[in-house]
């Protein structure tokens, strides 16, 4: 991903005939304008996304995977329900930039993206298995489960086949905050400098570019080097939501009477 990126860097044209290699506002030839170093950030705001999208799709992949197997565990099996509440509460006891950081220390200051990848799993599955774990609680004795159990049915075909369509909808909705959460974890550790871009001169996201814009007053004089990475940012989440919202709606069979 990171040589992909490289290449495509190295690729993005900037004007000799510009001294200072200033930005320049957006034109014909450049819709998006020039960036601070006089790079088409046109090119360079694609670039970003294909590198923050890869890195957010991994993140939420991962949430919903183990949110919903750690939730339904949690949810179903009483027995273990203090066990889940002590991890979730000594998670939660340590903030999370703080875990991130000794996990990134512990692999020798290495913020690379399978580091970062694995640290920020550790914690973000929490929320969705909290929401999954209540909305197991609320169904799992209803008739049809308690005809399953009599019946001999074992738990995880219980989950796998009469709980989780149910809850679906619900999940489906919840996991499309996931793409905007990591997109902001994206920016958050840029501007800590350490998020898995290395060199901006050559890789970026759009974690790294909204930081570069706001790090100096640039943006003040050319208010679009700030407005187009929020409008990218912003319009990749509100895509995502109102896809998974409308996936969401078409499986719920409340809206299908």
């Amino acid at each position: 991903m990171v040589l992909a990126c490289s290449i495509a860097l190295d690729e993005v044209p900037v004007p000799v005939d510009r001294p200072n290699n200033s930005p320049a506002k957006p034109n014909a030839d450049e819709w998006f304008g020039l960036g601070k170093l006089g790079e088409s950030l046109w090119n360079k705001m694609w670039i970003g996304t294909r590198t923050t999208l890869l890195f957010t799709l991994i993140i939420a992949s991962i949430q919903i995977l183990i949110g919903i197997f750690i939730g339904s565990i949690w949810g179903f099996y009483t027995k273990l329900d203090i066990l889940f509440i002590e991890i979730v509460r000594f998670l939660n006891m340590i903030p999370s930039l703080i875990l991130w950081l000794i996990i990134i220390f512990v692999f020798g200051g290495n913020s690379s993206f399978g580091i970062l990848v694995f640290a920020i799993s550790l914690t973000s599955w929490i929320s969705l298995a909290s929401i999954i774990r209540v909305q197991i609680i609320l169904v799992k004795n209803a008739e049809y489960n308690i005809a399953s159990k009599v019946l001999g049915t074992k738990g995880p075909k219980i989950i796998r086949k009469n709980i989780l369509p149910k809850i679906l909808p619900i999940i489906i909705q919840v996991s499309t905050f996931a793409i905007p959460t990591a997109i902001a974890l994206d920016s958050l550790l840029s501007f800590y400098n350490f998020g898995f871009v290395k060199n901006p001169l050559t890789e970026t996201s759009l974690g790294v570019i909204l930081n570069e814009v706001i790090a100096d007053g640039t943006w003040q004089a050319y208010p679009y080097l700030l407005i187009i990475p929020i409008c990218f940012i912003g319009g990749i989440s509100l895509l995502f939501f109102f896809v998974g919202k409308v996936f969401a709606d078409s499986l719920d069979p409340k809206l299908h009477r």
